[in-house]
């Protein structure tokens, strides 16, 4: 899943590997209109979860968070 927050854009996205789903996020920062966006952090993986919607969820709260620590 795809979105932007604050001045980031970020990629939820879970890895599925045999039934079990790991929540993961890739944050970059929203390029200047026909710039490239530029990755700052990357969260590894974040967890096995039952389901993709509980991953996303998952990489959606780690990359929200992480945004609110490092924008100020």
């Amino acid at each position: 899943m795809h979105f932007d927050y604050q001045q980031f854009h970020i990629d939820a996205s879970p890895l599925d590997e045999g039934g079990h789903y790991y929540g993961r996020a890739k944050i970059y920062r929203r390029a200047p209109l026909g710039g490239d966006a530029v990755e700052v952090k990357y969260s590894g993986d974040l967890g096995d979860y039952s389901s993709d919607a509980d991953a996303i969820e998952a990489a959606q709260r780690w990359a929200i968070q992480s945004c609110d620590e490092n924008s100020a």
